[in-house]
């Protein structure tokens, strides 16, 4: 029989102006991290948002990149998601080969040495604030 590792899910408030990380789940294949984010009131109408094919994880538990692998909801630039309305939000997903089962601080970077994209920094994972669900 095979040992079926469990899943991980954090749920959390992580905000960084219209950004919002609502979520991440770990299991034995992927790092999935679930986002919201609303259009800022500095841009008008007709505006987009993708996300960078070179958008990785760095974490304190480990000098490997984590790559973003796969994506939902969101275009990978130079493609776009566009919004209709002014009031919308995107709802999108980004997949990471899986992190470390450790405490750890973990951090997106879409774009390297600048703090612009959607770069956040720092984001703390205990083991112990996690939801646990058995495979």
């Amino acid at each position: 029989m095979r040992n079926i590792e469990k899943t991980h899910i954090w749920h959390l408030d992580v905000r960084r102006k219209t950004l919002q990380l609502v979520r991440i789940t770990r299991n034995e294949y992927t790092t999935r991290l679930d986002f919201g984010y609303q259009m800022d009131q500095m841009y008008d109408y007709d505006w987009w948002i993708n996300i960078d094919p070179n958008t990785h994880l760095v974490t304190s538990a480990s000098t490997k990149k984590f790559r973003m692998l796969d994506q939902l909801n969101i275009a990978v630039a130079p493609n776009k998601t566009m919004y209709s309305a002014r009031t919308d939000w995107q709802f999108f997903s980004l997949f990471f080969a899986p992190l470390p089962l450790e405490d750890q601080k973990i951090s997106l970077i879409e774009f390297e040495n600048k703090r612009a994209g959607f770069n956040m920094y720092d984001i703390e994972l205990k083991l112990s604030d996690a939801f646990i669900m058995k495979g």
